[in-house]
């Protein structure tokens, strides 16, 4: 059993280490926060071209899109273009990520219904920003069949920035799993090394600790 006097200290140490841990989540917590909102910002501000997009088609239901992409680090281009006159028989017939899916029918009556997604964030994405066009007067996005260049990327980027290109996009969504992916993720690099860092010194001093001759024992050694 313990006794008292030792029970009294070990409580302050105790709550010391909660504390220490408080802090140290709090602090991961907000550099995480911090971290993921640059990443997804940078690179709007740091992209200059694409990779260059590439075209193929999908299908959902009686409807069929061109749809164009486009990467580069930190944002994913998605220009989707629908295809006329609609299918006799519905197909489900492609592959897109859950924030480049357009939506469901029915869509107004266009010639160039052009749907532009631009997603950001690092390493997962936590931002989508979406452009939906119905007009042939607008130029963005251009048209997803002839979207086989690499500056729509660009251009989507400073509709975000500056509203310029027809002005910004209708639509702006947190992807909210990114976010907190990400936020741990960016959280772990900043308290990890910290939480190591502070362990190893611990069992360096009681390993130094142990090793010195308690004064009481030298001198009833001599």
């Amino acid at each position: 059993m313990q006794s008292l006097p030792k029970y009294r200290t070990m409580r302050p140490m105790s709550k010391s280490r909660a504390s220490g841990s408080l802090v140290r989540l709090t602090v991961g917590l907000l550099l995480g926060v911090a971290a993921t909102f640059l990443a997804a910002f940078m690179p709007l501000f740091m992209i200059e071209r694409g990779h260059g997009a590439k075209i193929d088609s999908i299908h959902r239901g009686l409807y069929g899109w061109w749809h164009a992409t486009d990467h580069v680090f930190g944002l994913d281009w998605s220009n989707l273009q629908l295809m006329d006159p609609p299918l006799s028989t519905p197909i489900t017939d492609g592959e897109l990520a859950p924030w480049e899916e357009p939506p469901p029918p029915p869509y107004p009556a266009a010639q160039f219904l052009r749907i532009g997604t631009l997603t950001a964030g690092w390493p997962l994405r936590v931002v989508t920003y979406r452009w939906t066009v119905t007009s042939t007067t607008q130029n963005f996005p251009v048209p997803a069949e002839l979207d086989d260049g690499d500056t729509s990327i660009v251009y989507a980027a400073e509709s975000v920035l500056l509203g310029t290109r027809g002005g910004g996009p209708q639509q702006r969504q947190i992807l909210w799993l990114g976010v907190v992916i990400d936020v741990v993720l960016y959280g772990a690099v900043v308290v990890g090394p910290i939480a190591l860092a502070r362990r190893f010194a611990r069992g360096e001093l009681r390993r130094r600790g142990g090793q010195v001759t308690p004064p009481a024992a030298a001198a009833g050694r001599g």
